[in-house]
């Protein structure tokens, strides 16, 4: 790639924020060429003919965008060889730029400024390339569907004296409603750092849309497999997910002040909003939580999805009680319908063994008058048991008898008030826990006594 070499239609890359640079397209093909000198001099005749190869910069930049900080730094390692010339000098007349964030000449731009506006043109590129082939393969559909229902009609004797003109089926028409139609302006906010340019393919396989939704969390995205999962998926589903994510966030950073959105009411007056400090902190933790979810909880994602809006309450609710674990229940369809089912006043008490408590269960619980009286033996059930052990008692089915026999147990023959005065009429805690002592023998032995 010397200069006068084929490759001359290269595009001028869009420019970061700061100065307005000079034209470039030509330096920009003098700097690929001055490479390709460099790396013949160095004996790396086998890189060379690899840059050679491609028949403008647009084509290295659309077709392999990881080769291009590749590239780029391997200029600016070698920028004192003199095949590059005045292309790294030092806007302030210095001589060569010795540090990256240094402008030069005469565009103005630093060295990380330019790798950016590659990055913007190799992602300007994928996304053009990614629109005109949905257009042209929705094209291709509609002229088939269209030529399909013709051939339908033609049985009619009418449609065979008049035969309709074929409509013409532009690609560049279906192009106005792609749904990646704007993508790179949506996306170039998020197109912050030299790794990305290896993720342009994948970023072109999700629409305006979906970008919209994820928002500030794309760049924390580092794996082509993480963006192609979310691309499956549609802008209200990812809109639940983010969401979800955004609650979990709030509530374990203690933060809970809602974040205005554009799809969220306006917030009331008299809501601070969110310090700049403390939304970093809550980006950082809603993006874990999502690469958690695409990574180990796909059965999650899916409940969430089905869950839609109520997913929030869900989250409101499980949150508190199973902390970083309530993705596992999410996975697991038999915990998660045993937790919906438990009972809110029973659910603080219980914690984490409400996923054990079938829909069983929890019915014989609520025919107890006295919820007090319940709540206090599970208490003194956690107390008294080991994990393991409590939560066999809670789902094994045979023990079901011993918990239904409480109702008729305690139901109009045990007044209950936790701190009363020792007395006949009225039973205290210390009066429950000897009472249950005998239900612990009931539960170990699997039979009432």
């Amino acid at each position: 790639m010397t200069r006068g070499t084929p490759m001359a239609r290269a595009s001028i890359p869009e420019t970061p924020e700061g100065p307005q640079p000079a034209r470039i397209k030509g330096r920009v093909l003098q700097g690929f060429g001055a490479l390709r000198q460099v790396l013949e001099n160095a004996g790396r005749q086998d890189v060379a003919r690899h840059l050679a190869a491609w028949a403008s910069v647009d084509e290295l930049l659309a077709r392999s965008p990881e080769l291009v900080p590749v590239l780029l730094n391997l200029a600016w390692e070698q920028r004192r060889d003199p095949a590059f010339g005045d292309l790294f000098l030092a806007e302030d007349g210095t001589g060569l730029a010795e540090a990256q964030d240094q402008p030069i000449a005469p565009c103005g731009r630093t060295f990380q400024q330019i790798v950016l506006s590659h990055l913007y043109a190799s992602a300007r590129l994928a996304f053009e390339a990614a629109e005109k082939e949905w257009a042209t393969n929705e094209a291709k559909r509609a002229r088939l569907q269209w030529r399909k229902e013709q051939k339908a009609a033609r049985r009619s004797l009418m449609r065979l004296l008049r035969k309709p003109r074929e409509p013409d089926f532009d690609p560049a028409t279906f192009r106005l409603r792609a749904p990646m139609r704007g993508l790179y302006e949506a996306m170039k906010p998020y197109l912050l750092r030299p790794e990305q340019f290896g993720m342009v393919s994948a970023y072109a396989l999700l629409s305006r849309a979906q970008v919209e939704v994820l928002g500030d969390l794309l760049p924390s995205f580092t794996k082509s497999e993480q963006i192609g999962y979310l691309a499956g998926l549609n802008e209200g589903d990812l809109y639940v997910l983010r969401r979800s994510a955004r609650l979990f966030a709030e509530w374990k950073l203690g933060v809970r002040r809602p974040k205005k959105t554009a799809r969220a009411s306006p917030l009331p007056d008299d809501v601070p909003e969110i310090s700049a400090e403390d939304e970093a902190k809550l980006v950082a933790e809603e993006s874990r939580v999502f690469r958690e979810l695409m990574a180990k909880h796909h059965h999650a994602i899916e409940e969430l999805r089905v869950m839609g809006a109520n997913a929030e309450k869900l989250i409101n609710l499980l949150a508190p009680v199973f902390g970083d674990g309530i993705w596992a229940i999410l996975d697991d369809k038999r915990a998660l319908a045993n937790v919906v089912n438990t009972p809110e006043h029973l659910m603080e008490v219980l914690g984490p063994f409400c996923r054990y408590v079938s829909p069983a269960l929890s019915e014989q619980w609520l025919q107890m008058n006295d919820q007090e009286i319940i709540k206090d033996i599970l208490k003194f059930c956690r107390e008294t048991f080991r994990e393991k052990e409590f939560a066999s008692y809670l789902v094994d089915p045979s023990r079901l008898v011993v918990w239904a026999s409480l109702p008729s147990k305690f139901n109009n023959n045990f007044k209950y008030q936790r701190d009363a005065m020792k007395s006949k009429l009225v039973r205290n805690e210390e009066d429950l826990r000897t009472v249950s002592a005998g239900i612990f023998e009931s539960l170990r032995q699997g039979k009432v006594l």
